[in-house]
């Protein structure tokens, strides 16, 4: 299973959701699915904004 949520970026950066995943750039505004443990990490440090579940996901 590879849970994810959406999350909305608050500031515009270079971002790395898992370690074996290239790097992608995010504009502040941009909605983008990551991880729930990055997208606790995100929102901790104030770069993102939880923004729900992906429209697709069924659980």
């Amino acid at each position: 299973m590879n849970l994810q949520v959406v999350i909305e970026f608050t500031e515009t950066g270079v971002y790395k959701d898992r370690c074996w995943e290239n790097s992608f750039k995010a504009m502040k505004g941009q909605l983008h699915k990551v991880t729930p443990h990055y997208a606790a990490h995100l929102i901790k440090h104030s770069k993102a904004v939880f923004r729900g579940l992906p429209e697709n996901h069924s659980g």
